[in-house]
């Protein structure tokens, strides 16, 4: 597995590549993450991890474009579930299907 570029977000709300030396915005970490990087966004101010939080951002910006690839329906449903599953395993399946999702997309 590739190491993540890291990003620093900064108090003014800033995205840094440290890799690249330069601010960047979340379209750009979008077009990062398209093109097959894997991102690590750190809270400068408090060393927290926050990666989670601006990749749902990324896909909020991304559904506001136009893109529906995220429907009410699923986002409920997935509310209901993270608030009522105490299933450890799920996040793994969660994931484990998209990526078998992912992988049949790439094949055809």
């Amino acid at each position: 597995m590739k190491q993540p570029k890291l990003i620093r977000k900064y108090v003014n709300r800033r995205l840094y590549d440290t890799t690249q030396s330069r601010y960047v915005n979340l379209e750009d970490l979008r077009r990062l993450i398209v093109n097959g990087a894997e991102i690590k966004v750190i809270e400068q101010a408090t060393g927290d991890e926050i990666t989670t939080t601006v990749l749902l951002q990324i896909i909020e910006e991304t559904q506001r474009s136009g893109s529906k690839l995220l429907q009410p329906e699923f986002l409920s449903r997935l509310v209901r579930l993270a608030a009522t599953d105490n299933d450890p395993t799920l996040p793994d399946r969660l994931n484990n299907a998209l990526r078998s999702a992912t992988e049949v997309l790439s094949a055809a």
